[in-house]
């Protein structure tokens, strides 16, 4: 398999496109002059310059100071210093403090003055003499600063001060030198480590880690003391130091080192000779260092030599008038990058540096200085690729494989075949890991090809089963405890970092490809775990049923709830686990039992075979019925069950090995989900098994009262026949109750013993519905009187009772004739008597003027009035009738219509019957003028 990857990401990476490593740009220098115009007085006239924090403060030999904020040089602050002694005292020298808060001034008197830069700019005279520091033979060259108020000072005389400008009679004396000196250097800035330099004369002093000024010089020890020639005593700054490198200027050339590294300081430190330089006349008159290079002033012209090979990269001259001397090179070096300056008696000019770090890169990495040349800002990734193959190929020299891994697979310099052919042959299958992961993430990053992405993280995986089984065989075959646990811990430790690489990876992984990969090494558990990390629970749930861990199965499938998993897992799991299985089934909403219908006959059919060959006392519980009958139960699913279900469970209980004893359970079973299973294949399990007493229910349940009779007598189940013959259902047939307790007579004459008993019980249980008279035929023909003759006694004497009853219903019946008839009469012969001047209860107008009627409650109506309050009831069926006689009435009056409409009007009065009740909801005066007149 890494053959075929092998061969597959070199083709890939043939048709990649690459970082290319060009050739680079120089380092470009320019000079800019400062424009200063505006001041008159300039020419041969300037003495110092400084610049801190980006304020750039310069002098005039006269006495008069510029302040400009670099950040808006428009913005111009001339303060003019008042010497005492003018025209011979003249103004010489001007240091600023870092923070650009402090100026210290220095005259041709060997007078020095302190003041504060905000006084330039308020004009006020803030200036402090320095009286102590202002004697004879206190000629101060160097000045190092700590804080605004507080500096160290060394004279041409050798002395060393330490002076506070808040005082004037502050100034305490640190040190003596029979030599100049020429620089002083405390160092604790962020970044660089701690340290002291002090350059006098022809020794070069360096203390580590010291502690103040005045402690130090005065008590410690210099860490390191190195002599060189001795040099002329000048003016000139002369020694300088940036971040944790220094460089100091001799006579025959410049000495310059760093403070970095456990060797000694100043043995370490280069010597750059003057000879090594471009020819010339000027001595060096200021230097200056930036990260990677020294700036040298050297007449009217600025060198920079680069540190790493002590290469001149750039000479630059300045133009300059004849009479123009150019005095000191000035640096800012809180600005980033800093900025540098170099300034003559009548010019400053600034110094620009583009591109420093352009092929520096390749000059740390040819010095082993990888990590260094990494760090470079600015870095094309071609130029980072090869810093970190060269890295990776020295390492790899050095056989620290590992790490030169690590560094060859965040390069895309070298081809991943080359490397890996590289680690394989060396037999490093942890080198190899670790380039892989570490070329699979910068894959990542670098968004490349899908394919090369899935094919290195496919490796990877590759290896680390490699890896897991080479631990597993020394695990197997060591017999030594102590290294048997140091092993297993870096079993343990492979395990997480697998872990780790999936969480890390898992969206670029190929599933099925690392399946595979795990599946043919044959790591099972590593499987298990990847595929729970991706929620792949339908694998983690086929691993535990084919490793036949039902008790886990059954938890993933808990857990997750799939009911596709359900369904397929089913028969397996329920034969295995059947009690585990139909529990964890409870557990999972949504599940349709239909579905598992055929599992649960595999397992009743397993169920069952169980049973036979098992022992007899040992009671196997059948957990499909169980399954089954909570579905039923369940009142939220029972509604929506299909029928198969029910019959299923029938099924179940009437084949079940214990269904004979357990028939009624089965009948209330039936009679509670009655019209939910088939009627008729119960009927023919029934038959099939011989539960006898359930066909006989299901018989009369369908309403086959004479089947279910005949099969309970045929299996001498009488008590279940005379239940049938009994049921409330033939209440309303009773010719069929009759016929059925005539079969079950029949049958319990020709089975008894004692026939008075028999005769007894049948006539008690059917209730009347047999007599003596119905089982007179049923008895043989040598059945004597004796044994009928107490029953046949009783039915004559009930008999005689039934008839004197019948005998008085009759009578009674007659009586109620004969007074229905005299009713009959008295009506026919009935009238009613009119007083003169009656009138109609409707139009109260005389009722003889027109055809009336009169009503047994002394009501009477005109004919005409009477249809009108018809037709204004409610008694719609009425009124529908008489408006119906009053359509065919238009074409004709007949006979017939007379006589109804007659018939239909004497019904009832239309005041005291339900024609007028119907109205009560409506108002008693309908007349709106009369409703009116009542008002008040």
């Amino acid at each position: 398999m890494c053959i075929e990857i092998l061969q597959f990401l070199k083709y890939l990476e043939k048709h990649l496109t690459k970082n290319t490593l060009k050739g680079w740009a120089a380092m470009k220098v320019a000079i800019e002059h400062v424009q200063l115009q505006f001041i008159k007085e300039i020419e041969n006239n300037v003495c110092s310059l400084q610049v801190e924090s980006n304020f750039m403060c310069f002098a005039l030999k006269t006495g008069h100071m510029f302040l400009i904020d670099l950040e808006s040089p428009s913005n111009v602050i001339k303060y003019h210093f008042a010497l005492l002694s003018s025209p011979q005292e003249k103004l010489l020298r001007v240091w600023m403090d870092p923070s650009a808060t402090t100026l210290l001034l220095k005259t041709n008197f060997a007078k020095y003055y302190v003041l504060t830069v905000d006084s330039l700019g308020k004009g006020n005279e803030s200036v402090t003499p320095l009286k102590k520091l202002s004697k004879k033979n206190r000629d101060v060259i160097s000045v190092m600063w700590q804080g605004k108020n507080n500096f160290v000072c060394g004279t041409t005389e050798g002395k060393v001060y330490v002076v506070n400008t808040q005082s004037e009679n502050s100034a305490t004396k640190a040190y003596s030198s029979p030599h100049s000196i020429d620089g002083l250097i405390f160092a604790s800035s962020p970044g660089a480590e701690k340290c002291a330099f002090l350059a006098t004369g022809h020794t070069l002093r360096y203390w580590s880690n010291p502690k103040d000024p005045l402690t130090t010089l005065k008590e410690l020890p210099p860490t390191e003391t190195e002599q060189f020639e001795e040099i002329e005593q000048t003016s000139s700054r002369k020694f300088v130091f940036f971040q944790d490198t220094f460089a100091w200027t001799i006579d025959s050339g410049t000495i310059f080192g760093t403070v970095k590294g456990s060797g000694d300081v100043l043995k370490s430190a280069t010597v750059l000779l003057n000879v090594e330089l471009p020819p010339s006349n000027h001595r060096v008159k200021g230097v200056a260092l930036s990260k990677y290079h020294l700036l040298l002033l050297r007449g009217n012209e600025i060198l920079i030599i680069n540190k790493l090979n002590n290469e001149v990269v750039a000479q630059e001259t300045i133009w300059n008038q004849g009479s123009e001397k150019f005095l000191e090179l000035v640096v800012d070096y809180s600005q980033s990058p800093p900025t540098f300056w170099c300034y003559s008696t009548s010019n400053i000019y600034e110094i620009v540096l583009e591109g420093e770090n352009n092929g520096i890169w390749r000059l740390l990495s040819k010095l082993g200085k990888y990590d260094e040349a990494l760090k470079l800002p600015g870095l094309a990734p071609a130029e980072k690729d090869f810093i970190l193959e060269q890295k990776g190929d020295y390492l790899f020299s050095e056989e620290e494989f590992t790490e030169a891994a690590r560094c060859y697979g965040v390069s895309d310099s070298v081809t991943t075949a080359e490397v890996a052919l590289k680690l394989m042959k060396k037999s490093d299958l942890v080198a190899l890991q670790a380039f892989l992961t570490a070329k699979l993430n910068t894959a990542r990053q670098r968004k490349n090809s899908i394919v090369q992405i899935t094919l290195l993280s496919d490796w990877v995986v590759w290896n680390f089963m490699q890896m897991l089984n080479d631990v597993d065989e020394l695990i197997s075959s060591e017999q030594d405890d102590q290294n048997l646990e140091s092993w297993r811990l870096k079993k343990e430790s492979l395990g997480k970092e697998l872990m780790a690489f999936f969480k890390k990876n898992l969206e670029i992984l190929d599933r099925d490809t690392v399946y595979q990969i795990m599946a043919r090494q044959n790591r099972k558990l590593e499987v298990l775990s990847f595929a729970r990390l991706i929620n792949d629970y339908k694998y983690v749930l086929s691993y535990w049923i084919r490793s036949k861990n039902w008790y886990e199965a059954l938890k993933v499938l808990a857990l997750t709830q799939d009911l596709e998993c359900v369904y397929k897992y089913a028969t397996i799991l329920l034969i295995n686990s059947p009690d585990s299985t139909v529990n964890t089934w409870m557990q999972i909403k949504g599940v349709n039992p239909s579905e598992l219908i055929s599992s649960l006959l595999t397992y009743f059919s397993n169920f069952q075979k169980m049973h036979s060959s098992a022992d007899s006392s040992r009671s196997i519980p059948n957990y499909a019925l169980k399954y089954l009958k909570w579905c039923i139960q369940e009142p939220e699913d029972a509604e929506n069950l299909a029928p198969i279900v029910f019959n299923s469970a029938i099924f179940m209980m009437i084949a079940g090995f214990d269904a004979k004893g357990r028939e009624n359970e089965i009948i209330d079973f039936i009679e509670a989900h009655s019209g939910c299973f088939d009627s008729d294949f119960v009927l023919r399990l029934s038959i099939k098994f011989k539960r006898y007493k359930t066909c006989i229910y299901v018989y009369s349940w369908l309403r086959l009262y004479e089947e279910a009779v005949t099969l309970a007598i045929k299996m001498d189940l009488l008590e279940d026949a005379k239940l049938v013959a009994s049921t409330p259902e033939l209440d309303g047939n009773s010719k069929l109750r009759r016929k059925l307790w005539l079969m079950i007579a029949q049958c319990m004459i020709q089975q008894q013993n004692d026939t008075k008993q028999t005769i007894r019980e049948i006539l008690q249980d059917s209730n009347g519905i047999l007599g003596i008279k119905d089982l007179l035929p049923l008895f043989g023909e040598f059945t004597t009187i004796a044994n009928v003759k107490d029953e046949l006694i009783k039915s004559l004497e009930k008999h005689n009772s039934t008839m004197a009853r019948v005998s008085h219903e009759i009578e009674n019946s007659i009586k109620i004739k004969r007074e229905i008839v005299e009713d009959i009469e008295t009506l026919k012969a009935r009238f009613q008597t009119l007083e003169p001047g009656a009138s109609c209860d409707c139009c109260d107008r005389v009722l003889q003027t027109r055809k009336f009627y009169v009503f047994p409650c002394g009501h009477s109506f005109h004919t005409d009035c009477l249809v009108r309050e018809i037709l204004k009831s409610t008694d719609h069926a009425l009124r529908s009738k008489i408006e119906t006689i009053q359509r065919s009435a238009t074409k004709g009056m007949t006979l017939d219509n007379l006589k109804e409409l007659d018939r239909l009007l004497s019904t009832k009065c239309c005041l005291c019957s339900d024609i007028k009740i119907n109205s009560i909801d409506e108002p008693l005066e309908s007349d709106e003028k009369e409703r009116h007149a009542w008002e008040i």
